[in-house]
């Protein structure tokens, strides 16, 4: 049997080399990675690498991560993929099997039509989170973005009617949405405006590092224990 990375770091820590360089830097996105090492993904990743010696994790506002991510030499970025709809990292970086996927969508406040595209919306205030990608088209569509930090502000700006239409990813506005004691919001639940898998991007790791991390993923998955932790945060492809 070949040596894995993780038989590699048994070595380094008998050796009292220290093996957790590998930094997953998180989007904070709330009930997925937070501050506070309780979102979902916090979780997924703790169990699959942290917990193990093979990896430590910061989270970070998006802007910030993104930022951070792309001059690193060394690290991973969740959650994120290799999609050009959403990304253009370059040729040196790997992706892993995806933990979760989410999708895009365009909210209506309660009691209004929902819009399906984003030419419904030329000529209209539309909410975003500040430093979130939405993706190729919605940047093409030069809409008139109205920033806010945090969901929980566009869903009531959207209720008041200072913005016509929210744009957000699910399970993020569901979550948002259920812990402000509200229902769904108007959307077209059969056309996202984009799917993203929600995987780790990794840049400069050692050889075998992601597969570890595949490896003890499907092992969560097969027990059972990742749509555990996924609960309300899992969302089908």
């Amino acid at each position: 049997m070949k040596a894995s990375y993780l038989g590699a770091c048994y070595l380094a820590l008998f050796s009292s080399v220290l093996c957790a360089e590998v930094t997953i830097i998180g989007t904070d996105i709330p009930g997925l990675h937070q501050q506070d090492g309780k979102g979902v993904y916090d979780v997924i990743v703790n169990q699959t690498l942290v917990s193990k010696g093979l990896g430590a994790l910061k989270v970070l506002p998006p802007a910030r991560a993104e930022a951070e991510f792309k001059s690193c030499q060394n690290c991973c970025f969740s959650p994120a993929n290799k999609n050009p709809e959403f990304y253009d990292f370059g040729g040196d970086v790997s992706v892993s099997e995806p933990m979760n996927v989410a999708k895009v969508y365009i909210f209506s406040a309660p009691g209004k039509r929902p819009f399906t595209s984003y030419a419904d919306l030329k000529g209209k205030k539309v909410g975003v989170r500040r430093g979130m990608i939405y993706g190729n088209s919605f940047d093409a569509a030069n809409l008139k973005a109205s920033e806010a930090n945090s969901l929980e502000q566009n869903i009531k700006k959207l209720e008041t009617g200072r913005i016509d239409a929210m744009v957000a990813y699910v399970p993020d506005a569901y979550l948002a949405l259920s812990g402000m004691g509200k229902g769904e919001f108007p959307h077209t639940k059969d056309q996202p405006t984009a799917i993203h898998n929600d995987a780790l991007v990794c840049r400069g790791v050692p050889a075998g590092f992601l597969d570890q991390f595949n490896q003890n993923l499907k092992a969560l998955s097969s027990s059972g224990k990742l749509n555990s932790i996924l609960g309300d945060s899992y969302v089908a492809p």
